[in-house]
């Protein structure tokens, strides 16, 4: 670890902790939605709705949320938005409707956005350039551990506790988790300095490499939420696997993910992150193409381990770029507006899988529709711009 890592473990510690009570609030629901479904006579297309929901609070968000860390800093932001998704998610557990899983789902969304932008605006402030993708990836090992954990003891919990009672413990857990998150991170003093809201943005707006970037992002999320909200289903569905079986393939998923944070952070900090950006969106799309056509076995095993592992090898050079093209006195503000664009990725793709599902009465034909998207998004990162804006 080198120096500006050791010298900020504070820093990591807490965003770490962010991190992983933001994944496995967000992803626990998911790992059961085969028990969600039947209780609440839910179709394809409505269980796809669900994660919509979510992202449509979630897009709402990432401006605010990004504007509130450039002026008050991250430290406040993260931890309001970690007690919002927390009571989000006991409310989920007591829905008995679609529309009020919805809501509680939008809830959890718009509350739960003040995390990861600020995290980017954290970094920004406190690293240098050569060390923010390797910091960044970090903090995602807390994301990716997050959504092990739920891939793994949701299953069983659920089992014991029925996924109401397991939902609202995590819940709880979120709540208790607040009182660390503010003990351990802090703010530079330069961060919460108050500045125009919208200052600089039009120079961002004209640039091409912003267009470019936002379509990488509302791919690179639409297709990562795609996966953690199909893939438990398509297991047992297509695959014939039990509920714990299932949990336990999806979490190589997230295992994969666990590592490839941080190495495609260090990888982006020595290779440059249009390289790596090009190398995953490929990888990704290849994979895609071939997952339905699977039979089982070690196959499909390394198919979900390639998918973990470029979904998320791609995740900090797509944010460790910002900060580096329009500055750290920008990097909420920007980041906030490109995660909007993630947003809507996230938003359509998981809805989209359902309504070709039910439409097709099959998964093929969405993950043709991912796997266009991906190989599209290879080509359009070669005409990305990496100088500095106003070089």
């Amino acid at each position: 670890m080198s120096g500006e890592l050791r010298g900020n473990f504070r820093v990591l510690a807490g965003g770490f902790t962010a991190f992983f009570f933001l994944n496995i609030l967000n992803s626990s629901y998911s790992t059961v939605m085969a028990p969600i479904k039947d209780e609440l006579s839910l179709t394809y297309t409505m269980s796809g709705a669900l994660m919509s929901a979510y992202f449509v609070g979630y897009t709402l968000g990432q401006v605010p949320w990004g504007l509130l860390a450039d002026r008050y800093g991250s430290r406040r932001v993260m931890v309001s938005s970690i007690l919002g998704i927390a009571s989000a998610s006991m409310f989920f557990s007591l829905s008995q409707t679609f529309t009020q899983a919805a809501v509680a789902r939008f809830l959890a969304g718009l509350l739960g956005a003040g995390v990861f932008v600020p995290g980017v605006r954290l970094v920004s402030g406190w690293f240098p350039p050569n060390s923010r993708g390797t910091a960044l990836g970090i903090l995602s090992i807390g994301g990716s551990l997050g959504l092990i954990l739920a891939g793994w003891v949701v299953p069983y919990t659920t089992l014991w506790l029925g996924w109401r009672g397991t939902l609202a413990a995590f819940g709880a857990l979120g709540l208790l988790s607040t009182a660390a998150i503010w003990m351990t991170l802090r703010d530079r003093h330069s961060d919460s300095a108050a500045s125009p809201l919208f200052s600089g943005m039009a120079d961002v707006f004209r640039t091409r490499s912003f267009w470019i970037l936002a379509l990488i992002q509302a791919t690179r999320l639409g297709t990562n939420y795609a996966f953690i909200a199909w893939l438990p289903l398509l297991l047992r569905e297509e695959f014939g696997l039990e509920l714990v079986a299932a949990g336990a393939i999806f979490s190589l998923f997230n295992l994969a993910g666990m590592v490839s944070n941080p190495a495609g952070g260090f990888a982006s900090d020595r290779m440059g992150e249009k390289r790596v950006i090009v190398a995953s969106f490929a990888a990704l799309g290849l994979t895609a193409s071939l997952f339905t056509g699977l039979r089982g076995g070690i196959p499909l095993y390394a198919a979900v381990l390639v998918l973990g592992w470029f979904i998320n090898f791609v995740r900090s050079p797509v944010f460790a770029i910002i900060p580096r093209l329009y500055g750290v006195e920008r990097a909420g503000k920007v980041s906030g507006v490109q995660n909007t664009f993630a947003s809507l990725g996230a938003l359509i793709m998981p809805f989209l899988m359902g309504v070709v599902r039910d439409t097709t009465s099959s998964y093929t034909a969405g993950w043709t529709i991912l796997s266009t998207a991906l190989l599209s998004v290879t080509l359009l990162s070669l005409l990305l711009d990496v100088t500095t804006l106003g070089d």
